[in-house]
């Protein structure tokens, strides 16, 4: 099966390989993958309302895959290939392919990199944040991505291992240094968890209310906005307040959980299918939606909706409107694969002043 091909060529697995709801291998060595999760649901259990999920290093994909099962929710998960780990992102495409009962996940195959998770803070935002065992790969960049992942969202669960005598002295001071700073930015220990390298190593699992409250780019491929766009969020509701400079009226729209399409095609997003989201976009086909533009477009997992609905910026009588024509050129957009295309093909064909 290819979502086995990282074992194959020796890889180790970090977490169990679930398909559907069941597990059909479990993880290498001591990853106790459910503990982890049990930990997790313990905040996941308090939203009453639909939320979104960012699972950086998402690895095998198991927390992501258990949570969109088990919530109303959308889970995104970021993976790439790298040198560690060769096929690790491809693995994570197979399973998520193989998760076909799961119509509520997204899949941003590219290697985690500082400067996408800045740009991603700066244009979305997340109920919840897991971001397990992945803050001391940076090495002396540690400090710029735990600030980073701080600002992604509201809920921050972090996973980062503790001192052990099998780590070198460099390692153990900088794991050391790491643990302060959580413990400085007020993160709190929600569980402990057997670690993988040990028989008796335990690690903590931190949790961390970000301040995040609100937006600095209206989407991935706008400019920095004076335009206040402010958001209010707890386990009940989450929304978003747009502030436009000048203006005398403020408008509050109900907060939709997924990310905004410009963002998976510029993150190079892999799954779902480019075939699925064209089929997504023909559905919310509405001459009535004022800026009917991809910018306005939040990817769901399988589907689409559509967000901005009466825009006064476009005039309620005019705007951008979903004729034949315009279905076109964003079709031929979400088809593109290479994010320099989309980013020209935006400018030069969906842009109206």
């Amino acid at each position: 099966m290819p979502f086995y091909e990282g074992i194959k060529y020796g890889q180790e697995q970090y977490q169990d390989i679930i398909i559907n709801g069941v597990v059909v291998k479990k993880a290498s060595g001591n990853h106790d993958t459910e503990a982890r999760y049990k930990i997790i649901r313990e905040v996941l259990n308090k939203y009453r309302r639909p939320f979104c999920m960012l699972d950086i290093g998402a690895s095998q994909g198991y927390f992501s895959f258990r949570a969109a099962h088990d919530y109303d929710c959308v889970c995104v998960m970021i993976e790439g290939n790298n040198a560690e780990y060769p096929r690790v992102g491809s693995q994570l495409l197979d399973l998520c392919k193989a998760n076909d009962s799961l119509e509520n996940i997204i899949l941003l195959n590219k290697e985690v990199a500082p400067e996408d998770l800045l740009k991603l803070g700066e244009c979305e935002s997340f109920s919840v944040v897991l971001a397990l065992n992945i803050i001391h790969w940076f090495g002396p960049r540690w400090k710029e991505v735990a600030d980073v992942i701080f600002d992604l969202g509201d809920n921050i669960i972090i996973e980062t291992p503790p001192e052990e005598k099998q780590a070198s002295q460099e390692q153990n001071s900088l794991r050391k240094t790491i643990e302060e700073y959580l413990i400085f930015r007020k993160a709190k220990i929600i569980g402990r968890v057997p670690r993988h390298t040990s028989d008796k190593g335990m690690a903590s699992i931190y949790l961390l209310e970000s301040e995040k409250k609100g937006l600095t780019r209206k989407h991935w491929l706008a400019p920095r906005t004076s335009e206040q766009y402010t958001i209010t969020s707890n386990y009940e509701a989450k929304t978003l307040t747009k502030w436009p400079p000048h203006a005398q009226t403020l408008t509050v729209y109900d907060w939709k959980p997924g990310i905004n399409l410009i963002t998976f095609l510029m993150y190079n997003g892999a799954y779902p299918s480019r075939e699925k989201i064209e089929a997504a976009v023909r559905d919310i086909q509405d001459p009535a939606h004022n800026d009917w533009t991809v910018n306005n477009m939040i990817l769901q997992g399988n589907r689409v909706s559509l967000i901005d609905w009466d825009d006064p910026a476009h005039g309620l009588s005019g705007g951008r409107r979903s004729t034949p024509k315009v279905l076109k050129e964003h079709l031929r957009l979400v088809g593109l694969q290479n994010p320099a295309k989309v980013e020209n093909y935006f400018r030069d064909h969906l842009v109206r002043t």
